[in-house]
């Protein structure tokens, strides 16, 4: 990961998932059976690394593979990649950044997605 990459990072916070994002990831999960867990920090107690971020985990080990979110003020999500090393991959929707973990959702042509 780059300088600049972490320092955007750390400039541009997540911000809270919306009904429709939360539903999304909920739908994304039960479709993708072979990702062991997916769910949204939200308690304040939570390590501020993945505070308001999805948190994915994916094969037999018990910790996050990704972290995924919407920086607050920037119309982008962000797929990073947690373990070995580290990535961070830019989408312009949740559904592309969830399926660039696990491809379960049909592209659509040029439909905006939450």
């Amino acid at each position: 990961m780059t300088d600049r990459t972490e320092h955007v990072l750390r400039t541009f916070p997540p911000r809270p998932l919306n009904p429709d994002e939360r539903a999304l990831v909920q739908a994304w999960l039960a479709i993708a059976c072979d990702v062991a867990s997916a769910y949204v920090s939200e308690r304040r107690s939570d390590d501020p690394a993945i505070y308001h971020r999805i948190v994915v985990t994916v094969g037999p080990e018990p910790t996050p593979s990704f972290l995924i979110h919407a920086p607050a003020g920037l119309s982008c999500w962000l797929v990073q990649s947690v373990g070995g090393e580290p990535s961070v991959r830019r989408f312009d929707s949740l559904r592309a950044a969830l399926n660039a973990i696990r491809p379960v959702f049909p592209v659509a042509g040029g439909a905006r997605e939450p």
